[in-house]
Parts: structure tokens; sequence; C-alpha cells
């Protein structure tokens, strides 16, 4: 009985910070019943004094208010411990103020389009918090410091529009033990980085929106389910997802695709839904295809 009233209570909690209505001013009355608050985009450049007293406040969003000082917001949340979404994009911050180690049922933050952001000194006061999901989109990032590791309980990290290719900025994402989907599309990868082989604990992997023609065969090592790499260079169907023993759907639309590989015929893999849509496949190859993969649950030629 215990753990069905704490499944119900946790299910309450996530619904008020994930689904509740979000309010877009403080209202005068029952400020009591505000779990989601959008101040986005009002020129803000403090907090209403009210919001001193949002007592349930789970989710707030205060982005592009760049005139906002976050050490004076923070000093005025007075229930900071009890929010659990922060969302900062586009403010033009350089650092987190200290403070944010306050926030200590912090699940998911949002620092994207901030390309001054101190990352290392970021990383570190974030290691504190029980961060699953970190957005850093938009960041101009080139390379992931040490510091990220630092982040046990993250399971989500959103790295798209960056220019991410060193080496060891994919070894430091490897270390992390609950990493589960890893988005690093548009970051204008001409090939990826070996490394990205150390990955083998993340189910879900974005690499769209790229310069991608191959995959470098250490991707093999991967336990991934699903791979994103539509809108890339692929000529013919990439080969290493015959060698992946997890991989069960790939999405690999809009690409330059004509052949399927032989290893598609010869070799015993788990993958069972591909997404074509957007190929050049010929009819001969679209007819293979059809052959090769009749037992798939999902198959897509679409020409749009």
């Amino acid at each position: 009985m215990y753990i069905i009233l704490l499944f119900i209570a946790s299910g309450c909690n996530t619904y008020k910070t994930f689904y509740q209505t979000t309010f877009s001013s403080i209202p005068d009355t029952d400020i009591s019943k505000i779990y989601r608050l959008n101040l986005s985009d009002q020129n803000l450049e403090t907090l209403p004094l009210s919001a001193s007293k949002l007592s349930s406040l789970r989710m707030l969003d205060l982005s592009g208010n760049t005139d906002l000082n976050l050490e004076t917001v923070f000093e005025q949340l007075h229930y900071k411990d009890h929010i659990e979404v922060l969302i900062l994009d586009h403010l033009t911050i350089d650092k987190l103020p200290k403070s944010i180690s306050a926030f200590t049922s912090l699940k998911h933050i949002s620092l994207a389009y901030n390309p001054n952001l101190d990352l290392k000194h970021t990383l570190e006061l974030l290691k504190t918090l029980p961060i699953v999901f970190l957005n850093l989109q938009g960041n101009q990032i080139t390379d992931l410091p040490e510091e990220i590791a630092g982040l046990h309980h993250l399971r989500d990290l959103n790295l798209s529009y960056n220019k991410i290719h060193n080496e060891k900025s994919y070894e430091y994402l490897g270390t992390l033990p609950k990493l589960y989907s890893v988005w690093i599309d548009h970051n204008e990868f001409d090939e990826l980085p070996k490394t990205i082989g150390t990955l083998d604990q993340i189910r879900f992997l974005y690499i769209d929106h790229n310069h991608l023609k191959t995959l470098p065969k250490e991707m093999s090592q991967l336990k991934t389910w699903v791979i994103h790499a539509g809108y890339n260079n692929f000529d013919t169907l990439p080969e290493v997802f015959t060698d992946m023993q997890s991989l069960f759907m790939v999405h690999i639309n809009h690409n330059q695709i004509s052949t399927i590989p032989k290893a598609y015929e010869t070799k015993k893999y788990p993958l069972a839904g591909l997404i074509l849509d957007g190929n050049p496949l010929p009819s001969t190859e679209k007819k293979k295809a059809q052959k090769l993969f009749k037992s798939f649950f999902l198959l897509s030629f679409e020409q749009k």
C-alpha cells in the first residue's frame, strides 16, 4: 500500500510540474495554486514582489529577459527548493549565481542560446543538484569540459546547434552512468569522432542535420535503440547498423541513399524499423529492401 501511495504522490508531482495550467503573470489571488509560471520575453528587470510567495511553484521560465539580474531573482524566490524546472534561455548570461545550489529539487534546466556562458563554472555548480535534463543548445560550444562528468544523475543532454567535434568531449559523456538521450544534431559534422563509441549507455542518439557521409565502425559498441540520422549526406545505408546489437529503429530520411549494402543480406541484426523517406532509391533497390526487410514493423520510402 505504501508503494502504491508513493507512486500516486510521485505522479501527482509530475502532473503539477509539467501539465498544470501555465501562468504568464502572477494573479492577485490564489497564488498558492501556481505550479507553472512563464515570464519569458516580458522585458522584466526584476520579478514582481509577489514572486516571494509562490510556495507551490514547480516550473519557472525567465527566457529572453536580458535585463534580469539572476542573483537578485534567486533571492526573491523564497521557495526555490521546490522548483524542478528552470528555463533560462536567451539571457546573455556568462555565469550562474552560486545560489543556484539552493534549488535542491531542480531536475530540468535549460541554458540555451547563452553563448558567453562559462560552461566549466556552470557544470561545477550543477553537479550538486539532481539534474536529469540539461539543455545547452546553441551555445557555440566546441569542447565539453571535464566537469560534465560530474552530473551523475543526467539522463537527457541537448547539445544541438553547437560544434562539438573533439574526441575528449565524448569520452567525458561516456562516463555518465544514467545518460539516456543525446542530441548532437546541427553540429556541422563531416564525420563523427571515433570516441562516440564510448557512449555505450545511451539509448537514443540524434545526429540529424549534419554533413555526414559515413559513420565510424566504433558505433558498433553502442547499445542504442533509436538513431535519428536524417538530413545528412549518406549515399548508402551505413553498414555499421548491422553490427549494433540493440538497434531496432533508424530514421535516415532525406539523404542521398541509392543503395542497400550486401551486409544487410548476409548478417543478422535486430533492426526492425527503417525510415528512408526522401532518398533517391531506384525501384530495384526498393524491391530489394522490401524483400530484405519484410519482417520490419515499419519500413517507409515516401517521396515528397
